[in-house]
């Protein structure tokens, strides 16, 4: 019997949720999933365009935030990793004199504008608003005008998160083989609700391919700038016009390897002006951090 593409996704993602439901059950999942109980998603297309699909990568989250005069407004993205944590930026988090404050994550959106999402046949369940128990960032997080370094944190839910289509975790890279893979020259994704090449944040939620950089050569070019790259770096991009841009902090550097995929960077800082031709925008190396991670769950 010949199965097409789609079918074989569907396949691939009814059993990693039969897995996961399994291990739950005989207490033997760890708290962070491995392959294939992570990375998967419905969505099997040739990547070229910008706008995602309503089902493509259902980690991506949106961190909402509360100014004092309660208006709300999403400023940052960040990735699921299991049912009750998020990874994104410590300055995502951390906003001291900041006259905004971290209220909630929401899992599962696509379109901004509309309160269900459809797209051809397939219309997904109203995304989910996630109350936040405790929110993490690194004790060595700097940000000051010629660094930011170890720009990372996490978010816990109140509660656990329910799988479906469009909310799945994303992979982390544990194994010491994924950790030490190079990804130079490597397409790789980010994706997220930035501001596009109009300079206006997008409703719909957009991807865009980037090549991962040479470290040695970003550092040259941030030095020439007066900024300090540190090894806990990642760089990607450099393109005129393929960049992730003002919104898109915190949210992931994608690869998919092996049929996963895998939280490689996180969206940290860039060019004033994003997308300029020759500058990489910066990323928090999640191999390097994977330690922090696992000891800051529970």
């Amino acid at each position: 019997m010949a199965y097409d593409g789609a079918n074989l996704q569907r396949w691939s993602f009814l059993l990693a949720s039969l897995m996961l439901v399994c291990c739950t059950a005989s207490n033997q999942i760890t708290s962070l999933p491995k392959s294939p109980n992570c990375g998967v998603q419905m969505s099997d297309r040739v990547y070229g365009g910008q706008a995602t699909k309503i089902n493509e990568f259902p980690w991506t989250a949106l961190i909402q935030y509360r100014k004092q005069d309660g208006s709300f407004r999403y400023r940052c993205g960040g990735s699921l990793i299991n049912e009750r944590y998020v990874v994104t930026a410590a300055h995502c988090v951390k906003l001291t004199g900041s006259v905004w404050k971290v209220h909630r994550v929401r899992l599962g959106e696509w379109d901004l504008s509309t309160a269900n999402d459809c797209q051809n046949d397939f219309c997904s369940s109203a995304p989910i608003d996630m109350e936040i128990e405790k929110i993490v960032y690194h004790s060595n997080y700097v940000l000051k005008d010629n660094e930011i370094s170890n720009d990372i944190a996490l978010i816990r839910f109140t509660q656990s998160v329910k799988y479906s289509e469009t909310v799945r975790s994303i992979c982390l890279p544990l194994s010491e083989s994924l950790r030490d893979r190079n990804h130079v020259g490597k397409p790789s994704f980010a994706a997220g609700w930035g501001k596009t090449e109009t300079a206006t944040a997008s409703e719909v939620k957009m991807m865009v391919e980037l090549n991962v950089t040479n470290w040695q050569e970003c550092e040259r070019i941030y030095q020439e700038k007066g900024d300090s790259l540190k090894t806990t770096h990642m760089c990607a991009g450099g393109v005129r016009g393929k960049d992730t841009c003002s919104g898109d902090s915190g949210g992931p550097l994608m690869r998919q390897i092996a049929g996963a995929w895998y939280l490689i960077g996180v969206v940290s800082y860039g060019p004033t002006k994003c997308g300029t031709d020759g500058v990489p925008g910066v990323y928090t190396n999640v191999a390097e951090f994977v330690d922090w991670i696992r000891d800051n769950i529970y």
